[in-house]
C-alpha cells in the first residue's frame, strides 16, 4: 500500500462525531481513538460503544488526532475503517421487476460533492453508485464526513473501466442517461425517465467525458436561469434523482 502523502489523510480514516457513529453502528470500523481528557458526552459515549463492540480503543493527546486528519475537524474522536467492499453491479440491479436507479459519477474528484451524491443515493434508494477506481475522488474521509456517515451504507461499486460498466448496464436492460447541457439534451423535468435508468453526472468544469456521451441513450439538463452556467454535481444529482422518484419511486 503506498504510503499516505505530507499533509494528506489516510484512506482508512473517518473522523467527526457523526461520521463515526455512522461507522460503528454499521460495523465499518476496527478500532477508535477519541481526545484524551474529554468531556464531550457524545465523544464518550462513542468510546463506550466501541469498547462494547469489542474494538480496540485508544485515548491520545490533540496533536496525535491533528496529525492523523491533516488537521481537519475531527470534533475529539476518529475510528480507523476495516477494508471498503464494494458490491456487485450485476448482484445489485439483477432483479427485473423493480425500477431502478444506478449513478455513475465520471472524474467527479471533490470529497464533497461525492458525499452529498452518497447521501442522497441512500435518501433515494438508488440499486448503485459507481465510483471508478481510476479519475476520481477516493472513498475517504472528507467523502465519510460530507455524507454524514451514509457512506457506509450507500452500494459503492468501483469497477476498474467505467465505460465497461456502461456497457454492462445497458447488456442487462438499463437506458443510459447523460446529464449534459449540451446539443439534443432534453428538459429533465419533462423527460419521460426509463424505469430502469443508469444516470450519469461529470464534474462541474469538464461535464460528462465524450466517451460516455456517445455511449448514452439520452442526454438532459434541468432548466436553469441563462445567468447560472451550472450546478454543482451534488445539488444537480439530488434534483435529477427525485424527478426520477416522482415518476418511479414506487414501483420498486
Amino acid at each position: 500500500m503506498p504510503r499516505p502523502k505530507p499533509n494528506s489523510t489516510p484512506d482508512d480514516l473517518a473522523f467527526g462525531i457523526n461520521a463515526c457513529a455512522m461507522a460503528l453502528e454499521y460495523g465499518a470500523a476496527r478500532s477508535l481513538m477519541f481526545l484524551r481528557d474529554t468531556r464531550n458526552p457524545r465523544v464518550l459515549a462513542l468510546a463506550d460503544r466501541a469498547r462494547h463492540a469489542g474494538l480496540s480503543v485508544s485515548e491520545v493527546d490533540e496533536r496525535r488526532l491533528d496529525e492523523l486528519t491533516a488537521s481537519g475537524v475531527h470534533q475529539g474522536v476518529l475510528v480507523r475503517l476495516k477494508q471498503f467492499a464494494p458490491v456487485d453491479i450485476g448482484a445489485a440491479t439483477r432483479d427485473l421487476s423493480r425500477a431502478s436507479l444506478v449513478v455513475l459519477l465520471d472524474s467527479v474528484t471533490d470529497p464533497q460533492n461525492v458525499g452529498a451524491v452518497l447521501r442522497t443515493a441512500v435518501a433515494v434508494g438508488v440499486q448503485a453508485i459507481v465510483l471508478p477506481l481510476r479519475r476520481g475522488a477516493t472513498l475517504g474521509p472528507g467523502v465519510h464526513r460530507a455524507s454524514a456517515g451514509f457512506s457506509f451504507i450507500a452500494p459503492v461499486a468501483a469497477p476498474s473501466n467505467l465505460a465497461q460498466a456502461v456497457r454492462n448496464l445497458k447488456d442487462s436492460g438499463f437506458w443510459v442517461v447523460a446529464a449534459s447541457a449540451g446539443e439534443g439534451a432534453q428538459s429533465a423535468t419533462a423527460f419521460d425517465w426509463p424505469r430502469r435508468t443508469a444516470l450519469i453526472l461529470g464534474s462541474e468544469g469538464e461535464g460528462v467525458g465524450r466517451l460516455l456521451l456517445d455511449l448514452s441513450d439520452f442526454r438532459v439538463a434541468l432548466p436553469m436561469d441563462p445567468r447560472v452556467e451550472s450546478l454543482n454535481v451534488g445539488v444537480a444529482f439530488g434534483a435529477l434523482a427525485y424527478l426520477w422518484k416522482r415518476q418511479w419511486g414506487d414501483a420498486g
